[in-house]
């Protein structure tokens, strides 16, 4: 068993601590104990066996403090763990930037220099653990409820297992804590979906083609084609976009194959940490997670930035370590004095500011209606039907058309838009923060149709900001009574109903969750795509679609105003 030492980084004040935190927009007035500080050198143990409960050996490098030059007399630990796909040898190797998504996990030095012991597990059938990969799936939340047990048990232990990382670490968070291992003591699962159907595969029932085919072979890649690949490459051979695209609504085989959060038995203390910017792909999962898991403490924030940038920030990282320290350690760091969410509400996509509230979503939201209308906007530029977003609904019943074909998708490929609304010139700030729902009808003349919904933000200059999307297949657009509200529904999936040529439907548009301060002077901005340029583009998109605007058949969206 190899063993490396790595040296501590150097020893930060207390004040120092104290000011990086309050930049994280937190008050740490309340703490009564100063956070733990970076006193040890780092022990490297590589390759350690963790076998799991059908003999499956794991492989897992291990990274823990060396007690033998330390000031104190400490020889217990409190674990953080991840495991994922993504080869621990190229913690490494890679940085952890772009393109290089596979470092998300915490940093050793950092970590195990402040006493924690920091373990990173290949799951089974990639790197170096043996079997046969199944990613996402109950039996990689069993292997990782198994990791997280042997964890307790190791002679440099403290007993409490604490989980850490981004993304797939964040998502398989979610996945073990919904089988409740004995010794799992917190998650943290930082920028993570929580339903691998809704929130990753199939936003609104359209396969999330542009990722995964980037994804998957990028992975993939990690393991077959480069000098740090798999000794045993032939056990990673999942044939993953063939079971997503035969299990193409929801399903049993969603939950008994695959994972997904079980959010009745989430009962572990949680620090969901998502992103604003995330509406593409995690948002929905953490607050999902949030708002429905049945765990008594529970945190969550919403920052912004690059995909890791505040993880891997000094303030993110004082921020977890206020949590940890008080979960993993039973210091009083103040963290659960504060309220239970904090949001950096957005002037822009790069600037907020960080503000306290008690609730998700916010209790006094005012939902307002904004619909659309038929009459010329004259402002965008580019756009093929340029018309008004009003809080008056039309009078007269209006049929909008336009194609659905390889314009279209040009169109979304270079991000022109096909049919936009936009409001006047607003008076005052208005800020946005919640869920969203758009309200239309619609026909085709095929048999299905594909909505792309854009809320944007749109100076006087013309520049626009995107704050969030929506995606919905017509032919999904059943609901769930029971899951669904007013402002945020929910959609069965669970099977399809296709349309009649020329058979007008209502339907609702899950835009995800936002929060954007549309300033004085600025339009609020709806685009309607038939396409994104970047979602699987099926066949039945040759034709024309259609939405109805006012009568009978008004079509809105429901926006959350904080007053």
């Amino acid at each position: 068993m190899l063993q490396l030492r790595r040296t501590s980084v150097a020893l930060l004040s207390w004040l120092s601590l104290s000011l990086l935190v309050s930049g994280f927009g937190l008050s740490i007035a309340g703490a009564t104990e100063p956070l733990s500080q970076p006193e040890y050198d780092v022990i490297l143990e590589e390759d350690v066996a963790v076998t799991v409960r059908d003999g499956t050996v794991l492989r897992a490098d291990v990274y823990r403090p060396d007690v033998s030059a330390a000031k104190t007399g400490n020889a217990r630990f409190p674990v953080l763990l991840s495991l994922s796909a993504y080869q621990k040898n190229l913690d490494r190797v890679l940085p952890h930037v772009a393109p290089f998504t596979h470092v998300e996990r915490p940093e050793p030095d950092w970590w195990v220099a402040r006493g924690y012991v920091v373990i990173f597990v290949d799951t089974r059938g990639t790197g170096k653990s043996s079997g046969k990969a199944d990613i996402w799936s109950m039996q990689e939340a069993r292997d990782y409820y198994d990791a997280i047990e042997w964890a307790a048990k190791q002679d440099w232990s403290s007993g409490k297992v604490g989980l850490s990382g981004v993304s797939y670490y964040a998502i398989t968070q979610w996945n073990v804590a919904s089988l409740q291992p004995p010794s799992l003591t917190t998650i943290v699962p930082w920028e993570g979906w929580a339903d691998l159907y809704r929130d990753s595969v199939f936003h609104g029932g359209v396969l999330n083609q542009g990722f995964y085919g980037r994804w998957w072979t990028d992975v993939v890649g990690k393991q077959l084609l480069e000098s740090t690949r798999a000794n045993n490459s032939a056990a990673f051979d999942e044939n993953l976009m063939w079971n997503f695209m035969t299990h193409h609504t929801d399903s049993a085989w969603w939950d008994e194959v695959k994972s997904r959060a079980q959010f009745e038995k989430i009962t572990v203390p949680l620090y969901s940490s998502g992103n604003w910017g995330g509406w593409n792909h995690h948002l929905r999962g953490n607050l999902e997670a949030y708002v429905n898991s049945a765990a008594e403490k529970k945190k969550l924030q919403i920052h912004i930035g690059g995909h890791t940038d505040a993880f891997y920030s000094d303030e993110g990282k004082m921020e977890m370590l206020r949590w940890y320290d008080y979960w993993l350690k039973g210091k009083d760091t103040g963290i659960m004095d504060e309220p239970p969410v904090k949001l950096c509400i957005r002037t822009s996509v790069d600037e907020c500011n960080w503000r306290f509230e008690n609730e998700w979503p916010l209790a006094r939201t005012q939902y307002k209606k904004y619909y659309l209308s038929p009459k010329t906007a004259g402002v965008v530029e580019n756009a093929m039907h340029d018309l008004t977003l009003s809080m008056t609904a039309p009078e007269e019943d209006r049929e909008i058309s336009f194609p659905s074909g390889p314009e279209a998708y040009r169109r979304g490929r270079s991000d022109q838009p096909m049919v936009t609304f936009v409001t006047e010139p607003l008076s005052e700030d208005v800020e946005l923060t919640g869920h969203i729902n758009l309200k239309l009808w619609v026909s085709s003349e095929t048999e299905d149709m594909d909505v792309f919904a854009y809320l944007r933000d749109m100076a006087p200059d013309g520049s626009v900001e995107t704050a969030t999307r929506g995606i919905l297949k017509v032919s999904h657009r059943k609901l769930d009574a029971e899951l669904s509200t007013p402002y945020r529904p929910y959609h069965s999936h669970d099977e399809e109903q296709k349309l009649t040529p020329g058979e007008v439907v209502p339907i609702e548009v899950e835009i995800w969750a936002t929060s954007m301060v549309f300033k004085k002077g600025h339009r609020i901005r709806l685009d309607v795509q038939p396409h994104d340029g970047d979602h699987y583009f099926a066949a039945y998109k040759l034709k024309n679609n259609s939405i109805y605007l006012g009568g009978d058949r008004a079509s809105y969206v429901l926006l959350p105003v904080i007053p």
